[in-house]
């Protein structure tokens, strides 16, 4: 496997942060989970029993009361929402008894299902609760005072560990922002702090912002000016959204409809998966009001104007807002984690404030509801048939489930010259001796290519194959030609290899 991505998570526990929570503890053993914090946002503070969140913070974004009272929620800040002493709290220690509870009870299969696939073990309980912080809580953006969580973070910013910290922002970004002014609180007014705010800059990668903003102003109104220069990621392809039974591509969209979610992720796969939050399953959201309840009536309204409430069928997908900050981190073999002119599984990252090198067109509706949009991600069905097969590790042992082949040598990146024949080799290792389909293909989204031949008609079915760059190429093109490695399972597994190849 490919080395572990060290990674810190802060969240304000939004119910699709719930579900994000459960997915990530299936993969736990793909990521070097450092530490998981509660944050605040805009959707979710606790208060502190004595200030107003206008007191705290004067730059609010929350809408407030509004949210859930009005018809339609006017798109601006609630002006009365500085009366606030707390929003939509959400149960304190929910991680700490996930992982003693319903994720203790699931490790034993989780951990032997990861042996037989030849992977990493997953962390123990202990390990996670002992790695499980409380940060800045309080208010929406609230940087007053350092905190467990936020020193965490401070301290995994400033240790020897020369990887990459992938800080994973599900809330707001004050209690990331906290870490970042203690830190130049320590430094700024000694001769370190150059080096200092250059270290930050190499070590550290933010995912989870968009366009500037975190789910509350912390960032622009207290880090980017301390920190000008930190790199925040993003991703072209959406995972998780609260409309993906309505509006995944079409390849894709039968696997977020009933009764798929139910059947292959919820049903017989233990106390874990039971946790997951489907539409209409009756879950009830504490501390939620009635126009969050997807547990309870299956429609999503947030009163937003000349948008009719939509209502989904008992069962469907309901939502994981965040997952889309870890995914592309599970390399499962590819290699746009550590080289962005590579891909992920939710396509090549690319800079905030940056075009992304993938041309994504909104998804649309036709009169019958049916999805359309001009590109598409081509991992997304083979993810979301890999989430299912890792469900069942959750309750059941190796015998009963099915495991991924694993890419044990491929051939190596190279140069070429236009109309050169490329031999492509691989060797794979099929833990569940059940037969495999590999093909090889020209990755749609990280070449340079822009000449006549249609690559997309290219794809070769064995692990040893050939491939002609076309004799229009120029000096300067590269091809990124991909191995995909499905297993031959009731719950399939795919794994993935690329190979670059730069004309000379």
């Amino acid at each position: 496997m490919q080395e572990a991505p060290r990674v810190i998570i802060t969240t304000d526990m939004e119910v699709d942060d719930m579900n994000s929570v459960i997915h990530l503890a299936l993969y736990l053993n793909h990521i070097d989970l450092e530490a998981m914090v509660y944050t605040s946002s805009q959707y979710h503070f606790q208060g502190d029993g004595v200030h107003t969140l206008g007191e705290i913070n004067p730059h609010w974004r929350t809408k407030g009361a509004r949210s859930y009272e009005w018809k339609a929620v006017p798109p601006e800040p609630d002006p009365e929402a500085g009366q606030l002493t707390e929003y939509r709290p959400f149960p304190e220690g929910w991680i700490e008894r996930l992982w003693t509870n319903e994720y203790a009870q699931a490790w034993p299969t989780l951990q032997a299902n990861a042996r037989a696939a030849g992977e990493p073990d997953f962390p123990t309980p202990e390990e996670l609760v002992s790695r499980t912080y409380v940060g800045n809580v309080a208010f929406e953006g609230d940087v007053r005072g350092e905190t467990p969580g936020s020193n965490a973070i401070k301290r995994a910013i400033l240790d020897d560990d020369p990887r990459t910290l992938w800080l994973l922002s599900w809330g707001g970004m004050n209690t990331i922002v906290r870490a970042l002014m203690s830190i130049a609180e320590e430094f700024r007014d000694t001769s370190e702090w150059e080096d200092v705010r250059a270290r930050v800059h190499s070590k550290v990668r933010v995912m989870g912002v968009m366009n500037g903003i975190g789910q509350d102003n912390s960032w622009e109104d207290h880090g980017k000016e301390l920190f000008p220069e930190l790199v925040l990621w993003r991703v072209p392809f959406a995972y998780g959204g609260y409309v993906d039974a309505k509006s995944a591509q079409p390849d894709s969209i039968d696997l977020f409809r009933a009764p798929w979610p139910e059947r292959m992720l919820t049903q017989d796969n233990g106390p874990l998966m039971a946790r997951y939050m489907l539409y209409g399953d009756g879950k009830v959201y504490e501390n939620e009001p009635e126009r969050f309840q997807f547990g309870k009536h299956a429609t999503l309204d947030w009163g937003w104007p000349g948008i009719e409430p939509l209502r989904f069928s008992p069962g469907d997908f309901m939502a994981e807002g965040d997952s889309m900050t870890y995914i592309p981190l599970l390399g499962f073999g590819l290699r746009g984690a550590d080289d962005p002119s590579f891909d992920t599984l939710l396509g090549p990252m690319f800079r905030d404030g940056e075009a992304p090198a993938v041309d994504v067109a909104p998804m649309s509706f036709d009169s019958l509801g049916t999805p359309a949009t001009r590109n598409v991600n081509p991992f997304l069905r083979a993810y979301q048939e890999d989430f299912a097969a890792r469900a069942q590790w959750c309750a059941h042992g190796p015998g009963d489930c099915s495991h991924p082949a694993r890419v044990e040598s491929v051939s190596a990146d190279r140069a070429a010259i236009a109309g050169e024949r490329i031999e492509l080799t691989a060797q794979v290792l099929d833990p569940d001796d059940a037969g495999f389909d590999a093909s090889w293909t020209v990755s749609p989204h990280s070449g340079s290519y822009d000449g006549t031949v249609d690559l997309a008609e290219w794809q070769a079915g064995e692990l040893d194959a050939v491939f002609t760059v076309p004799n229009d190429a120029q000096a300067g093109d590269r091809f990124v030609l991909t191995l995909s490695v499905r297993t031959r399972a009731d719950r399939p597994c795919t794994r993935y290899a690329q190979v670059a190849v730069a004309v000379a």
